[in-house]
């Protein structure tokens, strides 16, 4: 079966396009991407691409990352990266926390998970005080820890324990700079999904909402009047709502065709991008990337078709978003499972055209 491309949207054509490459940050000063157990760097000063360190891993894992499938199939790359105040970057691979200070080639483990699932969703208190979630498939439903650095990620340890039987898996940690304190954003099922707040770094946690599918988010936008994100749910049709926090009321602001994994703000707009997974309710065959200047009027910028491979094994359609730290001009993405431009990064400079 051969890969068939949607026509190509005109936005494409404005763009720097990084095959094999996934856009995981965007700070100030660059952009940071994963390539086959390396990680690349694009300095914004000169916009030259160049590879700034190697991680180490067991020869077999780098043969197979070679191939692009199975690279999918082994979830082989760094899955996310953050940089703290110090200047170091800390990344996510497999089910470790891997390390690299300025000057250094080659990332080294910090920190190993060995049972229950791998760390997921960094965030950074203007502290320096980072705190990252546990998520894995969970059947049993066991407790799920969240855990913390004090000391720029050199060591971690257990800053929270969610009790058994409340949430399936963290979906991510999001600092809200408004109200000084950090999200935690669980799921799947219904009563698992909750939006829980800590104004003390995790030394208690406050159940702000809990229910049904409209609480399931991965990534929120953190505002005065409340929180706004996609919905990430396979059961129920997927909406962008907003959350008033103080009532616990769900408002619904725009239908989504799928759901709702990444959410930035880069270029002075905010972005979001549905995905494509089984679902029975779900059906768009396309991933699509979205914008919006006011958080409530969205619109399509662009849109890939899924490939083929079985998204459960070789990963869900998507257009992943790079975490942000600082001021982003750019616009950046990674096409994730699609057709014709899987594992590919795109960069527009401003103005956009859209």
């Amino acid at each position: 079966m051969s890969d068939q491309v949607s026509p190509p949207h005109s936005l494409l054509s404005s763009g720097s396009q990084y095959p094999s490459l996934v856009a995981l940050l965007c700070t100030t000063e660059a952009i940071y991407l994963a390539g086959r157990f390396s990680l690349l760097k694009i300095d914004l000063n000169d916009g030259l691409l160049n590879q700034c360190a190697s991680i180490s891993s067991p020869w077999l894992l780098r043969q197979a990352a070679r191939s692009r499938h199975l690279r999918r199939l082994g979830r082989l790359d760094v899955r996310e990266l953050v940089q703290v105040p110090s200047g170091r970057l800390l990344g996510v691979t497999q089910k470790r926390i891997i390390s690299l200070d300025r000057g250094e080639t080659e990332f080294r483990t910090v920190f190993q998970v060995y049972d229950g699932g791998r760390p997921k969703g960094f965030a950074v208190t203007p502290g320096g005080h980072i705190f990252v979630g546990e998520y894995w498939g969970n059947p049993q439903r066991q407790p799920l820890r969240i855990w913390a650095s004090t000391d720029n990620g050199e060591t971690w340890e257990v800053a929270h324990v969610l009790p058994a039987g409340r949430a399936r898996h963290i979906h991510n940690v999001v600092w809200d700079q408004h109200r000084g304190g950090l999200w935690v954003l669980t799921g799947d099922a219904d009563g698992e999904c909750a939006l829980l707040f800590t104004s003390d770094e995790c030394k208690t946690i406050t159940e702000v909402v809990r229910g049904g599918q409209a609480f399931r988010a991965c990534n929120v936008f953190c505002l005065p009047e409340g929180l706004y994100y996609g919905t990430d749910t396979e059961k129920v049709p997927n909406w962008f709502v907003y959350v008033d926090i103080n009532r616990g009321k769900v408002h619904k602001i725009q239908p989504l065709p799928g759901s709702c994994f990444e959410a930035a703000e880069m270029g002075g707009r905010y972005f979001i991008s549905t995905g494509v997974e089984p679902s029975k309710v779900n059906h768009y065959p396309k991933t699509v990337l979205w914008s919006s200047q006011d958080l409530h009027l969205w619109s399509e910028i662009v849109a890939f078709e899924k490939d083929w491979w079985p998204g459960e094994y070789f990963g869900f359609g998507n257009i992943k978003l790079p975490f942000v730290q600082g001021d982003c001009h750019f616009l950046v993405f990674s096409a994730m499972a699609i057709k014709n431009y899987d594992l590919t990064t795109f960069l527009f400079k401003p103005p956009f055209l859209f």
